[in-house]
C-alpha cells in the first residue's frame, strides 16, 4: 500500500483529486461521474498488470509473431521517420492497382470495339476486382494478420505487376479472336486478387507506425491514393486512347507505376512493425483472426456500418465503373464523361484529407462519418435525377462532385470508425470486411443495372453519343434505384449507428495506469513518448 501525497508541485493540481479521476478513467467510467471522486479520500494504490506486446521478427525466410511481456510503467513509444517511406510505397501500389482496376471504364466503348465484344463484358473487367476481393479477402486479412504488413504488401505487389503485364500481352498480333480477350480477363483477375492486399493494409500501417496524432491522416494518405489512382484512370485513358489502335500503348504505360512499386516494396520495406510502438494500442496483442471474426460478428453497431459503408462504396465502385455508359447514352462525349469521372475523384481526395486532419484533431469520428455520408447520398440522389436528362452538363459535373468529395471524405474516416468499434480485433480484420461489403454490393450493382437496363429507343439512338460498334442502354432505372437505396441507408446509419471508441478509451485507461504506478513506485519510469527517429 502506497500513501499519495497530498501536492504535486511539478503538476501543480492535488494529486488526491488527481488519482480519483485517473482511477475512474482506468475503470471506464462516465465523465460525470469524475467529480464526485474529487472529495473521496485516497484509497490503495493497486498494482497493475505487465502489458503484453505482439513483435514480426523478420527472416529471410518470413515473419514469425511472439509475445513479449512489458511492464506499463516503464514503456517508451516511439516514431521512426521511415514509416513515411513505407506509407508512400503503399500510396504508389494503391494507386497501380486502381489505375488497373479502373482502365477500361473511360474508353469501355474503344475497349468493346478493340476487342470484338459487348459492352457487358468490358463490364466484367471492372466486376472482376470486386468478385476476387471476397475469396481472396479472407485470405489476405489471415495473411496481413497473422504473417505481418511486408509479406502480405510484398504479395500484393508482384501479383499487382505480373498482371498488369498479362493484359498488356493480349495486345499481341499472334493472339487472334476470343483468344485476346480471355488473356485480358486472365491479367485482370491476377491484379484484381492484389487489391485486397493493398486496400486492407492503410488502417494497419496507421495504427502499428504512426502516433495516435497522425493515424487518421495516414490512413486517409494511404487509402487516398487509390481514388487518386481512378482519376489518372479516368483523365489519361482519354489522352493516350484517342482510337482502337491506342489501346496497346495505354496497357504498357500503366505496367510503369506497378513495377516502380514493386521494386520500392522489394528493396526498402524491411519490416512489419516498428522496433518500439508509437502508441499504446500498437503494443498490445491484437486478436488472432479467428477470435476476430468471432467477436465482429457479434457486434452490432460494426455490422451496422458493414451495412452502410458497403452501399456507399458499392455504389461509387458501380457509378465509377458505368459513368461512361450513362453519360454517352444520353448524348454526353467521352470528354465529358472523363471530366465527371475526375470531378468525382478529384473531390474525393480533398475531401478525405480534409476530413482525415479534422478527426485526428477531434477525434470525432462518428459525426463527422454521418456528415460526409449523408451528404454524400444527396450529391448522389442529385447526379442520379440529373444524369437521366439531356443538356444538364453544368449540374452533371457538380453533383458528381459533391459525391465524389464527401463520399470519399467518409472512406478513411468511416475505416478508423470501424478500427474503434471492433478494437482490439486486427485492423486488417476490420478494414476488410467492411471493404469486402462494398463489393459484394458494388457486384450486385453492375449486374443490377445490367437486368434493369433497357435498349435505346429510336430517338434517344439519334442522339446517343456511344459508338455504333456497341450497343449502349438506358439505365434511367438503375439510377433511379441507386439513389432510393442509398437514401435508405444513409437514414438507417443516422438513426441507429451508435459505438464506443474503445481504441481510444483503451489509450486512455494505460495513461492512467502509467502515471498510477509511477505513483506507486518510487524508482519507476514514467510512459514518454519520443520524436521522430533517424531510422
Amino acid at each position: 500500500m502506497v500513501q499519495v501525497p497530498q501536492y504535486c508541485p511539478a503538476l501543480n493540481i492535488h494529486t488526491t483529486a488527481l488519482y480519483a479521476i485517473l482511477r475512474r478513467i482506468q475503470l471506464g467510467m462516465d465523465d460525470e461521474k469524475l467529480l464526485p471522486d474529487v472529495l473521496d479520500a485516497p484509497v490503495p494504490l493497486i498494482s497493475q498488470p505487465l502489458n503484453t506486446r505482439k513483435e514480426m521478427m523478420s527472416s529471410s525466410s518470413g515473419s514469425i509473431a511472439t509475445t513479449r511481456s512489458i511492464p506499463a510503467q516503464s514503456q517508451i513509444y516511439k516514431v521512426y521517420k521511415r514509416r513515411w517511406y513505407m506509407l508512400s510505397v503503399l500510396a504508389v501500389l494503391n494507386l497501380s492497382n486502381a489505375i488497373g482496376w479502373i482502365t477500361f471504364a473511360p474508353v469501355a466503348d474503344l475497349t468493346a470495339s478493340y476487342y470484338n465484344t459487348t459492352f457487358a463484358n468490358v463490364n466484367w473487367l471492372s466486376l472482376e476486382y470486386m468478385v476476387a476481393s471476397i475469396p481472396v479477402g479472407f485470405f489476405s486479412a489471415w495473411i496481413l494478420d497473422s504473417f505481418g504488413l511486408r509479406i502480405g504488401l510484398m504479395m500484393g505487389a508482384w501479383l499487382n505487376v505480373v498482371g498488369l503485364a498479362v493484359r498488356y500481352i493480349s495486345t499481341i498480333h499472334q493472339l487472334k479472336g476470343q483468344i485476346r480477350f480471355i488473356v485480358l480477363l486472365i491479367g485482370q483477375g491476377i491484379a484484381a486478387m492484389a487489391q485486397p492486399f493493398l486496400l486492407f493494409a492503410p488502417t494497419k500501417l496507421a495504427a502499428l507506425w504512426f502516433p495516435e496524432s497522425q493515424r487518421a491522416i495516414a490512413n486517409t494518405l494511404g487509402s487516398a491514393s487509390n481514388p487518386l489512382g481512378i482519376l489518372a484512370a479516368f483523365l489519361l485513358s482519354k489522352i493516350i486512347v484517342k482510337e482502337e489502335s491506342d489501346l496497346p500503348t495505354m496497357l504498357w504505360i500503366y505496367i510503369i507505376p506497378g513495377g516502380v512499386a514493386a521494386v520500392m516494396m522489394t528493396l526498402g520495406f524491411c519490416r512489419s512493425i516498428p522496433p518500439t510502438p508509437p502508441s499504446a494500442s500498437a503494443a498490445e496483442s491484437s486478436e488472432s483472426f479467428v477470435q476476430g471474426l468471432k467477436k465482429i460478428i457479434r457486434n452490432r453497431a460494426y455490422l451496422l456500418l458493414v451495412l452502410v459503408f458497403g452501399s456507399g462504396l458499392g455504389l461509387f465502385n458501380t457509378i465509377s465503373s458505368l459513368v461512361e455508359q450513362v453519360l454517352c447514352s444520353k448524348g454526353y462525349d467521352d470528354s465529358f464523361a472523363s471530366l465527371v469521372g475526375a470531378l468525382m475523384i478529384g473531390g474525393g481526395i480533398i475531401g478525405a484529407i480534409i476530413a482525415g486532419a479534422y478527426v485526428d484533431k477531434t477525434k470525432k469520428f462518428e459525426p463527422t462519418a454521418k456528415l460526409c455520408f449523408t451528404s454524400a447520398v444527396l450529391g448522389l440522389i442529385a447526379f442520379c435525377s440529373l444524369a437521366c436528362y439531356r443538356g444538364l452538363d453544368v449540374y452533371v459535373a457538380v453533383t458528381a462532385g459533391v459525391f465524389g468529395t464527401f463520399g470519399f471524405g467518409a472512406y478513411p474516416v468511416i475505416m478508423e470508425l470501424g478500427v474503434e468499434t471492433t478494437f482490439p480485433v486486427s485492423e486488417a480484420t476490420t478494414t476488410g470486411f467492411l471493404f469486402m461489403a462494398g463489393q459484394v454490393q458494388g457486384i450486385l450493382g453492375i449486374l443490377l443495372s445490367q437486368f434493369l437496363g433497357r435498349d435505346l429507343s429510336t430517338a434517344q439512338l439519334g442522339y446517343s453519343k456511344c459508338l455504333a460498334s456497341v450497343t449502349p442502354q438506358d439505365l434511367t432505372i438503375p439510377l433511379l434505384v441507386f439513389a432510393g437505396y442509398a437514401a435508405f441507408n444513409a437514414c438507417i446509419f443516422l438513426l441507429f449507428f451508435r459505438t464506443d471508441y474503445r481504441r481510444l478509451k483503451a489509450e486512455e485507461r494505460h495513461a492512467a495506469d502509467s502515471i498510477l504506478n509511477f505513483s506507486s513506485h518510487s524508482h519507476g519510469t514514467p510512459v514518454t513518448s519520443q520524436g521522430d527517429t533517424t531510422s
